[in-house]
């Protein structure tokens, strides 16, 4: 594990990190057509994406486990690219039944903490079901078949990195889906921004969909374009539950 960590494949999995959470951020505001990039301070970026990288992190290390303690040293045994594909494909399968199992028991715990809390939307346990078979089957079988071309160790040790990679970004970009469509489907719609001389207020037709620094954003659904309002005379934010 710490020879896998070190600082090369630190560098690229945090600079992939950074892309995608930068992505996340240009996605989001583009369905409200906003330009995000004109509204960002440099300053900002970091602080941004920090929710991105924590979660991140974590999620990195836990996919990491199975990676470097069953994929990579199998790959690195030598597959028999004589097999049939499909005979290939039933051993990975079975090298890879520990962490489908562990990977489920995480779903359940995952699903369950979803349920309870509030505003949580049916489509969005659903699609993080999704994400159960595509980060413990898909992304790795594929790290798997690649062990029957090439078995090299500093070419697995990259086919882990663009794995766990795959993962988080598809696990990013599965949320942001989800956070756009709760937005327009009225989860800001009861939002109330005072400023020191005027009061916003969100309904089904013009709502709030976030901030930056200095910017805060109110989308039309009637016009399908987005306003924004400087926050140098915003008082408060509130939100009431619907």
């Amino acid at each position: 594990m710490e020879s896998f960590f070190s600082s090369q494949t630190i560098s690229i999995i945090s600079l992939a990190l950074l892309v995608v959470g930068f992505s996340k951020f240009i996605i989001y505001y583009k369905a409200f057509n906003i330009s995000i990039v004109d509204y960002i301070d440099p300053s900002e970026i970091i602080t941004l994406f920090a929710d991105n990288i924590a979660t991140a992190s974590v999620i990195v290390m836990v996919l990491a486990v199975p990676y470097i303690g069953l994929i990579l040293p199998y790959n690195l045994s030598g597959i028999d690219i004589g097999l049939e594909f499909f005979e290939r494909l039933s051993r990975h399968f079975s090298l890879l039944l520990p962490l489908v199992a562990v990977g489920f028991v995480f779903l359940v715990v995952f699903l369950l903490i979803l349920w309870r809390r509030p505003k949580i939307e049916n489509f969005e346990l659903a699609r993080y079901i999704w994400a159960w078979p595509t980060i413990t089957i898909l992304v790795p079988m594929m790290s798997l078949e690649s062990g029957s071309y090439y078995s090299i160790q500093s070419f697995q040790q990259y086919v882990i990195i663009l794995s766990l990679i795959i993962s988080f970004t598809f696990l990013i970009l599965l949320a942001t889906w989800n956070e756009i469509q709760k937005v327009k489907t009225g989860y800001f719609s009861n939002v109330e921004v005072e400023f020191e001389s005027d009061t916003l207020k969100s309904n089904v037709t013009e709502f709030y969909v976030g901030k930056t620094k200095s910017y805060l954003f109110f989308y039309s659904t009637q016009n399908k374009t987005s306003t924004a309002y400087l926050t140098g005379k915003l008082k408060s934010i509130k939100y009431t539950p619907q």
